[in-house]
């Protein structure tokens, strides 16, 4: 049989993954494409004369006309291909993408991981075994031993096109979406009644796909330094996994300091009255102005102790050493609530912040009436119970947040999560003309995170701005009139 081949040039890989000249200096790793009867190949090297060796093999094969095996490797002159994959297949016996994951590289990597971060890697994993097999029509099902259809593809048989297949399906499945919309339709099947259900499409976000891919890369790239994967099959994944959006900060709307005190006024006005004649959620008033104007994370507030309350000096800090949020993995045996170290943060680290005087007042009343328990300066709002903020969502947070954003300009803010308050406090601190820096010390973060991520706007126009950019142009004639 005589075969047509095609070569191309050796090109170079840089570190960031762009394509380079074989002779660039930025080229990390180098491949080789080459076609066999209108077959593309690929291979990559770690070493340029290594591609240049292989790159001179193909270019003799090509002029000697050689055949091929069916990854469109040269034979000897002679030799039979039948034969000689036959023999390479019974030497070389390759795992399985599902035996990999499940007897190699979760064992090694499982346990290392913090509990949240091991479920989320875990159900990944779980989700590119179930996609990562070989399909119906696929011509790779019988060509090797365990290749029959719906087996995990073998490492040796893993190429670009599956795990492009594998992140598309990640892309259309959403389990919470999906399960969703079972429960309406059983609920309709179940009444009988005949009407269009306005069923929401199943999709992931941009965060869960980028998430899947994540882990998926962790797996090849740990089969390919063990040798037992071809590194290059990621190629064109990162395209189909595109990281999150970054909210332009002139869309990023927070509360401005006097909605955060509106809002503790709001949320202190709900709920049953308790023994001493105020409602429940008067317990709730001392929580929203700590993360509205002191930044605590959700789990910070939930765990912080009264004791973390400093005063000195006429001046209060309020000390933040540790996170809680209730977890729950019932494969890993995990469940209840655990107080960590603060978010990359080691054990005994803290942050303190000072207080506004008009919330300091708030939490020393807020202690002296008793609304806090031994280990916990926020409670559930019977007082009985740590604080949950799933629990206060729907009675508290969400009413209050209605109340005062509803019908407004920023009528947005009026579905915001917990977490808009810390965004709320750092972007308070900058506004008020505190250094980047110490914002970021105060927050927890690095400035870059507080720039991009949480620094806000109060108002939904640009007054403010302008009136700034007015007062800058007036001081600029005055000084050339001068």
């Amino acid at each position: 049989m005589n075969l047509t081949w095609g070569v191309y040039s050796i090109q170079g890989k840089a570190a960031n993954g762009s394509h380079v000249g074989a002779n660039d200096r930025a080229a990390t790793r180098w491949f080789v494409r080459w076609r066999v009867n209108g077959n593309s190949h690929k291979r990559t090297f770690d070493r340029k004369g290594y591609a240049k060796t292989f790159h001179e093999s193909l270019i003799s094969a090509k002029a000697r006309g050689l055949e091929a095996d069916n990854r469109g490797i040269p034979l000897a002159e002679g030799a039979d291909p039948r034969a000689a994959e036959v023999r390479r297949v019974a030497e070389t016996r390759s795992r399985s993408f599902e035996s990999y994951c499940t007897d190699v590289w979760w064992p090694n990597t499982g346990d290392h991981m913090e509990e949240k971060n091991r479920a989320g890697h875990r159900k990944n994993m779980k989700d590119a075994i179930a996609w990562l097999r070989y399909r119906d029509g696929d011509p790779r099902v019988g060509a090797k031993p365990d290749t029959e259809l719906g087996a995990s593809i073998r490492l040796d048989d893993l190429d670009s096109d599956d795990i492009k297949y594998a992140l598309r399906r990640r892309r259309n499945h959403n389990d919470r979406t999906t399960a969703v919309n079972d429960r309406q339709i059983a609920a309709a099947v179940e009444k009988h009644h005949d009407i269009a259900l306005d069923l929401a499409p199943i999709a992931a976000s941009d965060r869960t796909v980028q998430a899947f891919w994540v882990t998926l890369k962790m797996i090849i790239r740990s089969a390919a330094a063990s040798r037992q994967v071809d590194r290059a099959c990621l190629e064109g994944g990162a395209a189909m996994a595109p990281r999150p959006k970054r909210q332009p900060v002139s869309q990023r709307l927070v509360p401005s300091i006097q909605e955060v005190f509106d809002l503790a006024d709001a949320i202190s006005e709900l709920g049953p009255r308790m023994a001493d004649g105020r409602r429940a959620g008067e317990r709730l008033r001392a929580l929203v102005l700590v993360g509205g104007t002191l930044g605590g994370r959700p789990g910070e507030l939930a765990a912080h102790h009264p004791e973390w309350i400093d005063v000195e000096d006429d001046l209060t800090h309020v000390i933040f050493r540790g996170s809680e949020t209730p977890f729950y993995d019932r494969e890993a045996g995990v469940a209840g609530r655990k107080i960590r170290p603060l978010k990359h943060r080691q054990v005994g680290e803290f942050r303190a912040v000072p207080a506004l005087a008009d919330v300091a007042e708030v939490l020393t009343t807020h202690i002296e009436r008793g609304y806090c328990l031994a280990d916990r300066t926020f409670t559930s709002p019977t007082g009985t119970a740590p604080l949950t903020w799933g629990n206060i969502t729907s009675i508290y947070w969400r009413p209050a947040c209605e109340r005062v954003f509803g019908g407004s300009g920023k009528a947005e803010l009026a579905a915001m999560p917990p977490k808009t308050l810390r965004k709320a406090a750092i972007t308070f601190w900058l506004d008020s003309g505190i250094s980047l820096s110490q914002a970021a010390e105060w927050a927890g973060h690095s400035e870059d995170v507080a720039q991009r991520y949480y620094a806000g706007r109060v108002s939904p126009g640009f007054a403010r701005e302008a009136a700034l950019l007015a007062q800058g142009a007036a001081n600029q004639r005055r000084e050339r009139d001068r």
